[in-house]
């Protein structure tokens, strides 16, 4: 044990008077944190196009004899913002599908299938055109449940529907459905149109200020939070796991460094045993990636704010990261046969598995197919048990992720010693 502590002291010495290997470690994933968290949630939505979105309009206007509401005459708010969001203004922005069923449009959203649900509530037009019901009673409320992976394009449907509750408040809209109403009716004549709208207008505006008529109620999808996406919170640990893929497959290419040098060579000449050289490696980098998690995780909790959740939870799933990336280090450095060739090897493998398992862009952008894909590495994993454990999960709501974590190690680690022995031979 004294050998395996010896080797493992060393491999810390050597990282911490290594400086570029700490701005590697520590500086670079805090910066990169900080300006991929700004940049995504300030993005411009000017450059969406085509956003998917379901429309349930249970605003509907039944005809006088009580007959099919689809043939009735008259349009209602619903019907409104049914038509403008499928207006030639909006096409190469918005793609609306229709539902009749609440909870199946919800159910959209959470499979992923569309970025948000508009559900328009029975008796919209009648309570904000009539004037009917009680005056105290609740507003009626439009509900936009948004998908909390794709936050910005939520963002705009719940945008384009508070414009529209802005002009119904303002009583243009709900003045230009009403005479459309009267007029197809047969009350009112087209010349009397203006005059009436008019009137209807400014009665619905007095409304609209005495007494909120319409409201939006915005719903956060999948989790049922009221919170909107974080993308701080998001990037801490997706880009501190990330720095730590880097780190471990640095630190345990220098098994080849040491091969290439000799060291290793007189390391083995020494009454120094195979697996004391293994452990001392193995413990060494597991070593340099906790110091570095734990590093990351307190700077971004003091000076960023970042919550990652129960400490239990927390140190274990650190724990289980790290052993995981720093074996998936390992198999590189002994399979590969030398160290330009594990550098080459260790950045394409690092940046793939980043690049699939949403590192750089949440999962829940990807298709369906990607996102199962993205399972292949540790890192996804990885991030899932921390924001399960930001979310409020505490260790055992982990299970997936242990097992899933514990097997990738427990792989990984098998196939570096067979590659080790290799080495030393």
């Amino acid at each position: 044990m004294k050998k395996i502590l010896a080797f493992t002291l060393k491999e810390l010495l050597i990282i911490t008077r290594d400086r570029t290997a700490l701005l590697l470690m520590i500086a670079a994933p805090l910066a990169l944190t900080l300006v991929m968290s700004f940049a995504f949630s300030r993005v411009n939505t000017g450059g969406l196009s085509q956003i998917s979105m379901v429309i349930v309009n249970d605003d509907v206007i039944v005809n006088d004899d009580g007959g099919d509401p689809s043939t009735s005459s008259g349009q209602s708010l619903g019907q409104a913002f049914v038509d403008l969001m499928q207006s030639d203004a909006l096409k190469e922005l918005v793609k609306p599908a229709l539902a009749d069923d609440a909870d199946a449009a919800r159910k959209l959203v959470d499979d992923g299938e569309a970025a948000a649900a508009v559900i328009i509530p029975a008796g919209l037009t009648d309570r904000v055109t009539s004037g009917k019901g009680d005056p105290a009673a609740e507003p009626a409320r439009i509900e936009v449940y948004g998908d909390p992976g794709r936050p910005v394009s939520a963002g705009v449907i719940r945008s384009i529907v508070e414009r529209f509750t802005q002009q119904v408040a303002a009583g243009t809209l709900g003045a230009r459905v009403t005479v459309t109403q009267l007029i197809q009716s047969g009350r009112i004549q087209i010349t009397e149109a203006a005059a009436v709208g008019a009137e209807i207008g400014q009665r619905v505006a007095v409304e609209s200020v005495d007494r909120q008529l319409v409201t939006v109620k915005s719903v956060v999808g999948s989790e049922k939070s009221e919170s909107s996406f974080d993308f701080l919170q998001y990037y801490a640990p997706s880009l501190a796991i990330l720095f730590l893929m880097f780190a471990m497959a640095s630190s345990a290419r220098t098994l080849l460094a040491e091969r290439e040098t000799g060291t290793l060579a007189r390391l083995r000449s020494t009454p120094t045993q195979s697996w004391e050289l293994m452990g001392g490696k193995v413990a060494g980098v597991l070593a340099t990636g906790l110091l570095q998690m734990v590093v990351l995780i307190v700077a971004t909790s003091l000076f960023m704010g970042v919550k990652w959740g129960d400490p239990l939870g927390v140190g274990a799933h650190v724990l289980l990261v790290v052993a995981a990336t720093a074996s998936m280090g390992l198999v590189i450095a002994t399979v590969a046969r030398t160290t330009s060739q594990a550098n080459a090897i260790g950045g394409a493998v690092v940046m793939v598995l980043a690049a699939v398992g949403g590192n750089f862009v949440p999962r829940a952008a990807y298709p369906r197919w990607l996102q199962v894909l993205s399972y292949i590495g540790p890192n996804s994993w990885g991030i899932e048990g921390f924001q399960k454990l930001a979310a409020g999960a505490a260790l055992p709501d982990l299970g997936v992720e242990i097992i899933a974590l514990l097997a990738m190690a427990a792989v990984f680690f098998a196939i570096s010693v067979w590659g080790f022995r290799r080495l030393v031979r």
